[in-house]
């Protein structure tokens, strides 16, 4: 695909407001920063209200124009010019990504997983960038997640649980992390399956590995990440791509969790907290401590590694996308339901 057929024009003007991709480099003191997730949500419900209506047709208009339409202070509608005037060198960035095997969607366009938009609404990624089979992240996936340093019983059980939900149809989607992310998504892949991984840095030095090259070739695996191909890690983006997992997921699975430690547990109180998934932990009498308490706290218990019949909640949660809403999406309260 080329940038034409991935990008719309509001997806262009979304990228050029909501992504540091193509900035100048190194970075120019007084460049304005791009908005934020929550920026982003409070300036597209304006969009919407206003008579401009699409994110695309903030291009071309200067300032003062904005001011008026959007009911913006001067400042805020000058950042938005200065974001939207990249275009051009955007565009060439674009051609690059896309020549070296990567490409990226936003919230406003076709090609960006219907599920992720659904589940999360408002919480869901404004961009995202990715490399491999992009139709791939429509398909049933479940989640495997859990600590990097798991024991022996808890590797034989993610293998095991991935080998069943490859053979029940499913993908499995990780995070790509050492551990448990790599040892469910190689089993799946030993056993024919296709693996989603959810990248928190560094998407373009990771596709330039032979392995991972050539299961993008042979469409195995779709790499995508919420942050910029060239990212660097931070905790914080670990955390963040966390809610991404689990908003592609039909369910998820926890194999190995430390109490009230680390992203595994992050992740899995948040999901929890707003449904976005039934989350389902490895139980028994070994299991982690953390496991036991996720439990306590509303998890569905899984002793033997197979796949649960979740249909009908998942059905239950199943919402229809907003064709009208594709860039503005609306807050919806959290659900106490597992």
């Amino acid at each position: 695909m080329t940038p034409p057929e991935l990008l719309t024009d509001d997806g262009l003007a979304m990228l050029l407001l909501c992504s540091s991709f193509g900035a100048a480099q190194p970075a120019v003191p007084d460049a304005p920063a791009p908005f934020t997730l929550s920026e982003w949500n409070q300036l597209a419900r304006k969009i919407r209200a206003s008579s401009l209506k699409r994110p695309a047709a903030l291009m071309g208009h200067d300032a003062a124009c904005l001011v008026r339409e959007l009911r913006l202070t001067p400042n805020e509608a000058e950042r938005i010019v200065r974001l939207l005037g990249r275009s051009g060198r955007v565009a060439v960035e674009l051609d690059g990504l896309f020549s070296r095997g990567m490409w990226v969607a936003t919230r406003a366009d076709r090609h960006y997983p219907p599920r992720l938009r659904e589940t999360l609404k408002h919480q869901a990624p404004t961009v995202i960038f990715g490399a491999g089979e992009i139709a791939l992240l429509s398909h049933r996936k479940v989640a495997v997640v859990g600590s990097r340093n798991l024991d022996p019983a808890g590797a034989a059980f993610a293998q095991e649980f991935a080998r069943r939900a490859v053979a029940e149809g499913f993908a499995i989607v990780s995070g790509g992390a050492r551990g448990t992310d790599l040892i469910a998504m190689n089993a799946a892949l030993d056993a024919g399956g296709q693996c989603v991984g959810v990248l928190a840095d560094s998407l373009e030095h990771t596709i330039r590995a032979p392995e991972m090259r050539q299961w993008l070739l042979d469409r195995r695996v779709t790499l995508l990440t919420p942050y910029a191909p060239t990212a660097g890690f931070s905790v914080g983006a670990a955390m963040g791509r966390n809610k991404v997992i689990y908003g592609l997921a039909e369910l998820a699975l926890v194999v190995s969790s430390e109490p009230e430690k680390g992203g595994t547990w992050a992740g899995a109180v948040e999901v929890l907290k707003a449904g976005w998934c039934p989350l389902l932990v490895r139980a028994g009498q070994d299991v982690p401590k953390g496991n036991r308490e996720l439990l306590k706290r509303g998890a569905l218990a899984l002793v033997e590694p197979r796949m649960p019949a979740a249909e009908e909640w998942v059905a239950e949660r199943r919402t229809a996308p907003a064709e009208q809403d594709l860039f503005a999406l609306r807050e919806t309260p959290p659900t106490d339901k597992h």
